[in-house]
């Protein structure tokens, strides 16, 4: 594995940010405080050099971290396509009205067809915060040779990412936003025969059939979901036992093996009750088909961490993002299931 010194080689800061903070007053003031020309910074500009180095560094591995418990841009499709500047972003329902009919010889009532549209919007929400580092910090980091602490801009990334999470699951009525488990979406409840701790193997994959085929049918053919999303408690049931009946096989292994359907059974702690994003009070499973056509989760800017801003004391960082919820655009292609 490369040394932190090494992966720092590989490090271009932008020319413009360089000569930017060569200018600003505290960072020079920081440098004469410091004695520039001594062992570790022979000009300013190395010493800007460095820091900058230093930052686009804690940046490059705070975006290597992983948030496997915020599952909403993992589960659902994304869809970046809005320009980053728009306050709101729609999209546009079409269905055919009208439709042809047998005629008589030389009839002048032919039926006329059309295009029935709506065109639905949502607004985007800013997202922001910052994280600062002051010449402490900096000065630390220096005198031991290391990078940066990286918590801070750890504990920025993962804000900005609960919120968007959020967004996507709940939404945000001040903003007209709609998350996948809000009201007004259009998407359907059903209710389960029985809670999934009562139910079989065989039991659980005749209901989930069901269900694949109340949504086929209601859609006359176009909808065919193949995607079930449970709540945490259950879906590690699902997996972690075994039941007869399912040749020494979890009931979640055996359905995905024997149900025709469902492709895919992925765990959400939103969909528990207590999770905070979730208004239904109790655990709730999502069932829809994986099409960024029906449902995307709306990200014009991803968490974006700016250049460094001068101030008294140190720099500050601003990470922002901006995000409009869920994108329910086909309701009939997922159902939200109860009773679990």
């Amino acid at each position: 594995m490369s040394t932190y010194n090494e992966q720092l080689k590989n490090i271009k800061p932008d020319l413009h940010q360089v000569n930017s903070l060569k200018n600003s007053p505290a960072f020079s003031q920081f440098l004469q405080d410091n004695a520039v020309g001594n062992a570790q910074f022979d000009s300013a500009d190395t010493a800007v050099y460095h820091f900058l180095r230093d930052l686009e560094y804690v940046k490059t591995k705070v975006l290597e971290v992983k948030y496997p418990e915020l599952t909403a841009l993992s589960i659902f499709p994304v869809d970046r396509s809005t320009p980053p500047g728009a306050e709101k972003a729609g999209y546009e329902v079409a269905d055919m009205i009208g439709g042809a009919q047998i005629q008589a010889n030389h009839s002048n009532d032919v039926r006329r067809v059309d295009i029935k549209s709506e065109w639905i919007d949502v607004g985007i929400k800013q997202i922001e915060n910052f994280f600062d580092y002051s010449f402490r910090d900096i000065r630390a980091a220096q005198f031991a040779g290391r990078p940066l602490q990286d918590l801070k801009a750890k504990a920025s990334n993962r804000d900005i990412h609960e919120e968007i999470n959020a967004l996507a699951w709940a939404g945000d009525g001040n903003y007209k936003i709609k998350g996948v488990l809000s009201d007004g979406t259009g998407i359907q409840e059903s209710s389960m025969p029985d809670i999934l701790a009562n139910m079989s193997a065989i039991e659980l994959n005749k209901a989930i059939t069901e269900k694949v085929a109340k949504m086929h049918a209601d859609s006359r053919g176009v909808f065919s979901p193949d995607t079930l999303v449970l709540p945490l408690e259950q879906y590690d049931r699902l997996f972690d036992e075994i039941f007869d009946g399912t040749a020494l096989s979890s009931p979640g292994k055996w359905i995905l093996e024997n149900n025709r359907h469902i492709k895919r059974i992925l765990p959400a702690p939103e969909l528990m009750a207590d999770s905070g994003v979730n208004p239904h009070g109790a655990p709730v499973g999502v069932l829809f088909e994986y099409n960024r056509d029906n449902i995307a989760i709306e990200v014009p800017m991803p968490p974006t961490m700016r250049a460094p801003h001068p101030t008294l004391t140190g720099f500050q960082v601003l990470n922002e993002a901006r995000c409009g919820g869920a994108f329910v655009k086909q309701p009939m292609s997922a159902m939200i299931l109860t009773n679990l």
